[in-house]
């Protein structure tokens, strides 16, 4: 999702344009939470990141569009789109006078086996037309957008899937060690995240790979970087070492390295653009 809104998901920072509606009961194994943001007019382009619950980002409405501008591909999406996994360097664009998004955050399990994905499907590909999705797993997309009110947008989710999921299949000690791994924001190392939660290293790599899509090493490396970027861009003053060390990274060149990987960008060059 666009980094900014992650950033006020994160920290919890919402008013009554910007806010989460947290999910009914029986859908709340499923849904993270649904989400609000009021666009700014003025801020048309911006980086889309994931730390690791995969999302769909509805536009206001069905026509609206967004141009995604990747290191190697530019192409358009109408309605609604899906992101999951590693996203890295990537930029969308609003076409229209979109004033709001409405975004659905999943819990990754669940979201790959409520539409029958394998955990890689985004690992080439992390944002696509939610369509590609929803074609094949009976979610009517004109349905959704026939509804004006949020409530409804939100109750139709919901239906959904009530009417498509039965049970989650995904180890208490997976999510026990995804909770950790929030609550560390990525200080740890994959070695001390075995010894601290009890679980044999290569069973928590087959784990992430067949319910996240992601190594281990990779989904600390998300949390590490998304907690960077917030301490860097809510600072007034810039201390590019100071950020890096206090989050985890051995020295600054880490930290740069990740930063460029991310968003195309030195840490210098992305704050004179985006502050």
């Amino acid at each position: 999702m666009p980094i900014n809104y992650l950033k006020q998901i994160q920290l919890g920072e919402f008013n009554e344009k910007d806010y989460r509606i947290a999910p009914s009961h029986g859908v709340g194994s499923v849904i993270e939470g649904c989400y609000i943001f009021s666009k700014k007019q003025e801020n048309d382009t911006h980086l889309i990141f994931n730390d690791g619950f995969p999302v769909i980002v509805f536009l206001q409405n069905e026509e609206d569009s967004i141009t995604v501008k990747t290191a190697n591909d530019t192409f358009e999406i109408k309605g609604a789109w899906a992101s999951a996994g590693s996203i890295k360097n990537v930029y969308i664009k609003y076409n229209n006078n979109t004033s709001q998004v409405f975004i659905i955050r999943f819990y990754p399990a669940a979201f790959y086996q409520l539409f029958g994905l394998k955990s890689q499907y985004f690992r080439n590909k992390p944002i696509l037309s939610f369509e590609e999705i929803a074609r094949t797993n009976h979610f009517s997309i004109k349905e959704f957008f026939s509804y004006h009110s949020i409530e409804q947008k939100v109750a139709f989710v919901e239906k959904y899937i009530q009417n498509c999921f039965t049970k989650i299949d995904t180890a208490e000690t997976l999510n026990k060690t995804l909770d950790y791994i929030h609550k560390t924001k990525g200080l740890r190392t994959v070695r001390h995240l075995s010894d601290d939660v009890g679980v044999n290293y290569k069973w928590l790599e087959r784990s992430f790979a067949r319910n996240i899509g992601l190594l281990p090493k990779e989904y600390i490396q998300l949390q590490r970087f998304i907690h960077a970027y917030f301490g860097l861009m809510g600072n007034q003053e810039v201390n590019l070492m100071e950020t890096a060390l206090s989050n985890g990274y051995y020295d600054y060149n880490h930290f740069l390295k990740d930063f460029k990987t991310y968003t195309g960008k030195t840490p210098l060059a992305y704050l004179k653009l985006y502050l």
